[in-house]
């Protein structure tokens, strides 16, 4: 699976876990999610190009995500990690 896909997936499943309110296996998905954004962040590609910029809002939103997991904010982290699902599938079907 490329990573573009593995990041979609991730997403997905984060949202489910924080919908049911499991923080510590969405904080490990969260922990995934970031490593596959950093790895295309810190790639040779375009810092102008779509994807980059793309895993630049999600890690924002992956970040939150995470925060709000400290706080004990599942709500609120619920809704960031939707936000982040839904940028991220908007990209993954023009990657596969």
């Amino acid at each position: 699976m490329n990573p573009i896909t593995t990041i979609a997936n991730n997403t997905r499943e984060l949202v489910v876990h924080l919908s049911r309110g499991n923080g510590d296996p969405a904080r490990e998905l969260a922990g995934r999610v970031q490593t596959d954004l950093n790895t295309i962040l810190i790639s040779d590609l375009d810092a102008a190009s779509a994807l980059k910029r793309q895993a630049q809002q999600a890690m924002y939103a992956i970040e939150e995500v995470l925060a709000l997991i400290d706080q004990s904010d599942l709500r609120g982290a619920w809704e960031a990690a939707r936000d982040a699902s839904k940028e991220w599938r908007a990209l993954a079907p023009g990657q596969e």
